[in-house]
């Protein structure tokens, strides 16, 4: 098992053009840097509006978080609905859970519409307990499901025998409305997208620093009237206030070789499914072209680490886990294996919103999930193009909101420690 991202390998039959580092000093209306799901949606609002767009990527377009993820696309978040629903209510979830779910659409719909080729499947959703204690979160996600009117279907050990039949699990929560995709092969048919729309791409051109309007790479700059900042892993030296506000968490991705109809059918007897389990740092796999499985994990220790770890303990540890489950399975190889840091606030719920001290500078951070980087991006637009006809959702993702651990204490403790501790609150609602 090599340590490289496969999705790239994926999408070695689209084609895309390098775009060049920015060599000049220019004036623009708007600035978009970042070019993940966020920054690429948020360049495709404004394009279509008739805006003249600069984006600038430190790397290349998909390079980070968005181009390593495993392309599920589920208007679920890192937070169950029913400690959304402890935390504000019935009705201020319904309109949280519409946010990733107008997510969903909105990638969907960009795909279909210009007929991407980026693997999109069609998978209804499982979600997995693997112990006793944990199947009161099944029958719990499934009533809050009921309550809101969501579909669902919940699978009890002959029911999942039927259309999942994993040794380890018990219970399992089936319902449609997702998809999944590879997410590096839709950044690059979005960025060709945006350069027929006329967006000036600029690769491989990091910021270094921002003054008022102007963003200043090493070798050019960018004054715009309106800047959409989409990055990851901010550093404190870009903006040390806004860098407080989101923190990362590591998993790690494998992809298997080809798998055989009946290795397939062992795992998924009446077809496809997205399947994650109930455990905090929990496991997910879902199938992906040329019959491969995508299978990805994370442990509490790795976790919540500053910097990558590159080793692939926890991610053979997971693979292990799998193959016990599925013993047809035993003999699989998983060719390629990487990891990722996944950009996540205190509370899970993304930041979108404006900058504190200008009105003209708007932030998509902290998204973790594909579909909710995509609702922000396109959110942080509108705002911009039309602030009276957007709606208000400063509630839920504003920059000023409060959390359980407050800066204070973060300064005292570190932003690991703050970041976990509040992230563990969270769990035990």
């Amino acid at each position: 098992m090599i340590y490289e991202n496969w999705l790239y390998t994926g999408s070695l039959q689209i084609k895309s053009v390098y775009c060049n580092p920015l060599r000049e000093n220019l004036k623009v209306e708007c600035l978009v840097l970042g070019g993940g799901f966020a920054g690429l949606h948020a360049a495709l609002r404004l394009a279509d509006a008739g805006k003249k767009v600069v984006l600038i990527e430190k790397r290349i377009c998909g390079g980070s978080s968005s181009g390593q993820s495993g392309g599920f696309l589920t208007p679920e978040s890192e937070e169950d609905m029913q400690n959304l629903i402890a935390s504000v209510g019935m009705e201020e979830a319904k309109k949280i859970y519409d946010i990733p779910l107008t997510g969903v659409s909105l990638i969907v719909d960009t795909i279909k519409k210009n007929s991407f080729n980026c693997d999109l499947r069609k998978q209804d959703s499982l979600y997995l307990s693997i112990k006793k204690s944990h199947d009161s979160l099944i029958t719990e996600e499934a009533e809050t499901r009921k309550e809101m009117g969501l579909p669902y279907e919940v699978l009890d050990s002959k029911g999942l025998k039927k259309f999942h039949p994993g040794k380890s699990y018990r219970v399992g929560l089936k319902y449609p409305g997702s998809y999944g995709i590879n997410s590096f092969a839709y950044t690059q048919e979005m960025k060709n997208l945006l350069l027929k729309k006329g967006v000036r791409i600029f690769e491989d051109s990091e910021v270094h620093r921002m003054e008022g309007n102007t963003a200043f790479t090493h070798l050019g700059s960018v004054t715009a009237k309106n800047i959409f900042i989409c990055i990851d892993k901010m550093r404190s030296e870009f903006n040390e206030e806004v860098s407080k506000k989101y923190y990362h968490i590591q998993t790690y991705v494998a992809i298997s070789e080809p798998l055989s109809e009946s290795e397939i059918k062992a795992i998924y007897p009446q077809g496809e499914m997205m399947c994650w389990d109930s455990r905090w740092t929990y496991s997910y796999y879902r199938p992906v072209a040329d019959g491969r499985l995508l299978l990805g994990g994370s442990s509490p220790f790795t976790s919540y680490l500053a910097n990558f770890r590159y080793s692939p303990h926890v991610i053979n540890r997971t693979i292990s886990e799998l193959k016990n489950n599925f013993p047809p399975l035993s003999d699989v190889k998983f060719s390629n294996y990487w990891s990722g840091l996944i950009d996540v606030t205190k509370d899970l719920v993304p930041i979108a919103d404006d900058d504190s001290t200008s009105r003209s500078i708007y932030y998509a951070l902290g998204c973790a999930g594909l579909p909710w980087a995509a609702f922000c991006g396109d959110y942080i637009a509108r705002r911009a193009l039309n602030p009276s006809k957007t709606e208000d959702l400063s509630k839920y993702l504003g920059m000023r909101r409060k959390y359980f651990v407050p800066d204070f204490v973060q300064r005292l403790f570190g932003k690991k420690v703050a970041f976990a501790v509040n992230h563990f609150r969270e769990m035990l609602k």
